[in-house]
């Protein structure tokens, strides 16, 4: 009997801190995601901010410990919009850490494809349906760890070469927080299905999930909420005159370094050019350099500063009748470049033409003048 009713104590525990947790956190998602859409809806981080939060607050309400009814619509609901949060953290962490962030028809394809395979999911686990759900599972899991780990090393490979400090410091809670605590959760959920035998998860896995997810939402609210809505892309709300950028008097001497340093030594065409790299090369502080080519210059990442220069030189190379038999390859290979793949896309978002077609027309003008 004292087992019996210890045992009863116990889940009667549980199920309070469960409770208490799991709806401060979605009425905390909630509220985040209605003042996303009221105050930010106009930016694609805004709006992906609100499907997310959305989306996470639908998967506490979809997973609610055993013993509380719930309605069949409300689960239903709830289902349909927890299958996105996986997704759309991954997309709004893209968004906050790459310039000028769009979405892609890939980026689509993978949305729209995770659904539909949860989707079929649901139905063979719900029916008798004769389906592959093994291997309908390890496709879900694959596509969200492999989703997170782009994430994760996204955030890690620009960390360096970002110059808006603020968004350095996103790269690395996000990194930290949101990546680690997803993957933890879905690690956990993809072990506890092979484990258990596909058996639903037990309330200790429930509760564990709901405290790792509180303490992120809590701290990522007290940070968005705070931001005006132009700040979820890491620029100061600027007037309605525009400044031009402005080098400090302090950095006048570092500036004419870096200028004698790409233009006439031409340091740019080193492959593999980091910040830290050119710093030591200038001796100067990382710091110093990473804030003058961002205050002062005007760029947002090293690699767009690192363009100006390269582009410069290959254009040049690419409108030379001279070098009109030289491979673009070679050409993107002398100006810095890795591949020629990261010179066509860098090329083309510059110019809205590839590296082809801006030579066929270049040389086509220099036969008709």
């Amino acid at each position: 009997m004292l087992d019996v009713s210890a045992n009863a104590g116990m889940a009667k525990c549980m199920l309070l801190w469960d409770v208490t947790f799991r709806f401060a956190t979605i009425t905390i998602l909630l509220l985040t995601a209605a003042l996303s859409l009221r105050d930010a809806r106009h930016l694609l981080q805004g709006r992906l901010a609100a499907v997310l939060c959305i989306s996470l607050a639908a998967m506490l309400a979809h997973t609610l410990p055993a013993g509380l009814e719930r309605p069949f619509t409300w689960q239903a609901i709830a289902w349909a919009l927890h299958t996105l949060n996986i997704t759309m953290l991954w997309l709004f962490g893209l968004s906050l850490i790459i310039d000028r962030f769009k979405l892609k028809p890939i980026h689509w394809a993978i949305v729209i494809g995770h659904v539909v395979i949860l989707g079929i999911l649901q139905i063979a686990l719900m029916t008798d349906t004769p389906l592959p759900v093994f291997e309908l599972v390890i496709i879900n899991r694959g596509i969200q760890l492999g989703v997170l780990a782009h994430l994760f090393w996204t955030s890690i490979k620009g960390y360096r070469d970002d110059l808006v400090e603020e968004r350095r410091q996103t790269r690395l809670w996000f990194m930290i927080a949101g990546s680690v605590a997803a993957i933890i959760i879905v690690g956990g959920e993809t072990a506890q299905y092979f484990v258990s035998g596909a058996a639903p998860d037990p309330e200790w896995f429930k509760i564990a999930r709901v405290l790792i997810i509180f303490p992120v939402t809590v701290f990522a609210a007290h940070l968005f909420l705070r931001l005006q809505p132009e700040q979820f892309m890491f620029e100061p709300v600027r007037p309605s005159v525009v400044p031009e950028p402005e080098i400090a008097p302090k950095d006048h001497a570092t500036h004419m370094r870096l200028v004698a340093a790409m233009e006439d030594e031409k340091f740019y065409r080193e492959q593999g050019l980091g910040i830290g790299e050119l710093a030591a090369k200038l001796n100067v502080p990382e710091h110093q350099l990473r804030a003058l080519i961002n205050k002062g210059l005007g760029y947002r990442n090293f690699a767009s500063f690192l363009n100006q220069y390269r582009l410069a030189e290959a254009k040049t190379a690419l409108a030379d009748p001279e070098q009109a038999r030289t491979p673009i390859l070679t050409i993107a290979m002398d100006v810095g470049y890795a591949s020629l793949a990261t010179f066509n896309r860098a090329f083309k978002s510059e110019e809205g033409i590839t590296p082809s077609t801006f030579r066929t027309e270049a040389l086509e003008a220099a036969v008709q003048s």
